[in-house]
């Protein structure tokens, strides 16, 4: 029985990679076959027919799963400690075979890419090759803004130390990062990782809530000039990419990851903003609750009602429970991640901070990482990685290792939607009616930090970029100036930033491994809330779509695969089932 925190749940990586010397191996295995893929192939795209190019995918299908096993195992590793030698020595040996592997069979992506658009348009469309039709099709959108095979060869070969290096500094800095803390108020200091600290903006306490982002804030101010050096050296190296490939917009290369048109982003951060007067209403609510004139930053998640404490024994219940509710297939899944020891979840130090579900590979299971605290907020955490779990499993199931991936707009649409099912499981369910306030409360602050506290950081990528294209070093100073004022155009007057806010910026790991990652929340929780609002009205029915909806990967692009569930998103009014739900919610919120 784990302990408190999750004490004792680690995730055992042995079915994945049995070892570290196994993981070079594999790595080996996977190099060897890329470089006879390369002399099999290389020259033949031209001329070859539908079964051959069948064949050939079929072969490169299967050394992604290889490379993918050994990458993932790697890093894997190094996300539980990145402060041990071998595991920092393993992830960089994997990185250097990726780069080689990369050079080895980047020659089949530009000859596709060079072929005319006819004869690509009739070899997709082929029956042999049904299954990876959108692979190829989709591929060629990066036509425009591909290099020869040279240039695009020498810079893989940089990738390693123009980028992964300062990825690793960060991570290094930031899950090592411990300040001495008083989290029980009775003189006794202890080491606190950022997640430790971060998890009291959801203790009743309000002194220990202000005294908690306080240090977490002084903790991280003298690592500001590195942490800034780090994001002004990859933001900076971005751009000059960017303007290799012909990339007219900082964001394009994530539009074109995620298959979503810039236009169709743009309006819905546009209409996230004009509905910054949501949130707003509610902060003035919530002060009222609470009994205070306005609101400080650190009363933002203050609990209303107090949450009881969770176990993770309990918390691996309620989730499984909720799952079975909306579909038996899901919550097998879900159980499996326990069963198998695919969860880590006790915070400690090394361990990066926050939490993701990895997908390893098309023909093995994926893993999540989380930092469990004993409180109700994990549950939801919990759920939301599981969901990304639902889908790995049921598109690796379905699809090949090149079709069963999606956009990351897409990829986050299960994982909200797992988070709403466990949501309803858990108010119809919990007695305690504090308990019960205060999840009805927390879900409203769920969607707001999802939907418009995401678009905030967008934002603050936008003029970070902007910045940084004009000329501009990206000091902590300049980074903390224009994350102050994104954030000020989200809380108005109705909540007080203190004067450590500034580093707000420097901890947040998405603006450094993947620019403009945060959108994809947005896009996926308004969208989810669409779609949950049919499952209330359709039921069963609509489970079933769903499924298939998971199962089908990557196959499609993500407004063909949610036109099917009523989702338009060339609709001008696409996001307004989105905000009319979220309303909703804080109607509900404020009638307690």
């Amino acid at each position: 029985m784990p302990g408190p925190n999750a004490e004792g749940v680690r995730w055992d990586l042995s079915p994945l990679v049995a070892s570290a010397d196994d993981a070079r191996t594999l790595l080996d295995a996977g190099i060897t076959r890329a470089k006879a893929f390369e002399g099999r192939y290389r020259g033949a795209l031209a001329t070859m027919t539908a079964p051959d190019l069948a064949e050939a995918l079929f072969e490169l299908a299967e050394i992604d799963n290889i490379l993918s096993r050994a990458a993932s195992y790697a890093h894997l590793r190094e996300a539980t400690d990145v402060s041990d030698t071998e595991n920092r020595d393993l992830a960089a040996a994997v990185d250097r075979g990726m780069v080689d592997a990369g050079n080895a069979l980047r020659f089949f992506d530009l000859e596709w890419l060079a072929l005319p658009q006819e004869r690509a348009d009739a070899l997709a469309g082929a029956s042999e090759l049904t299954r990876d039709a959108h692979y190829l099709r989709a591929a060629r959108r990066f036509a425009p803004f591909m290099l020869s095979e040279p240039e695009e060869r020498m810079l893989s070969e940089r990738e390693p130390a123009a980028v992964s290096a300062w990825q690793t500094l960060f991570g290094r800095i930031t899950s090592t990062l411990e300040v001495e803390f008083d989290g029980g108020g009775g003189g006794g200091q202890q080491p606190h990782t950022i997640d430790r600290l971060l998890a009291y903006v959801r203790d009743p306490n309000r002194d220990l809530r202000r005294r908690a982002l306080e240090a977490l804030y002084a903790g991280l101010d003298p690592e500001a000039d590195t942490l800034a050096q780090v994001y002004d050296t990859l933001v900076g190296d971005r751009l000059a990419m960017d303007r290799l490939r012909g990339h007219g917009n900082p964001m394009d290369r994530t539009h074109l990851n995620n298959e979503l048109d810039g236009a169709v982003v743009e309006r819905m951060m546009a209409a996230v903003e004009a509905n910054f007067g949501l949130a707003q209403r509610w902060f003035v609510a919530k002060a009222g609750i609470l009994g205070l004139d306005r609101l400080e930053l650190w009363d933002q998640y203050a609990p209303i009602g107090t949450g009881r404490a969770v176990v993770f024994a309990e918390a691996r219940t309620l989730v499984e429970t909720a799952f079975s509710r909306f579909s038996e297939r899901i919550a097998r899944v879900a159980g499996d991640f326990f069963i198998e020891r695919r969860v880590d979840a006790e915070p400690r130090a090394g361990k990066r901070g926050g939490a993701f579900c990895a997908p390893c590979a098309q023909d093995a299971p994926a893993y999540v990482l989380m930092n469990f605290t004993d409180q109700m907020n994990d549950v939801m955490t919990l759920a939301h990685e599981l969901g990304h779990g639902m889908h790995f499993t049921l598109s690796a199931e379905r699809q090949s290792a090149l079709s069963m991936h999606t956009g990351l707009a897409l990829a986050e649409v299960p994982s909200t939607f797992a988070e709403l099912l466990t949501f309803d499981h858990l108010l119809e369910t919990e007695s305690d009616p504090a308990t019960r306030r205060a999840l009805v409360c927390e879900r409203v602050e769920g969607s707001f930090a999802t939907v418009f506290r995401q678009t905030v950081l967008a934002r603050y990528e936008q003029r970070a970029y902007a910045a940084r294209a004009e000329g501009a070093t990206l000091t902590a100073d300049r980074l903390s100036e224009i994350w102050i004022d994104a954030n000020r155009a989200y809380y108005g007057n109705t909540i007080a930033l203190p004067d450590g806010y500034g580093v707000g910026w420097s901890y947040i790991p998405h603006f450094i491994s993947t620019r403009f990652y945060t959108y994809a929340y947005v896009f996926a929780h308004l969208t989810t809330l669409a779609l949950y609002a049919q499952y209330r009205a359709r039921g069963e029915s609509f489970a079933e779509d769903y499924l298939r909806f998971l199962a089908a990967g990557g196959s499609q692009a993500p407004a063909d695969l949610l036109l099917p569930l009523g989702v338009d998103l060339h609709a001008p009014d696409v996001w307004d089932a989105g905000f009319a739900e979220m309303t909703r919610m804080v109607d509900a919120a404020e009638a307690r």
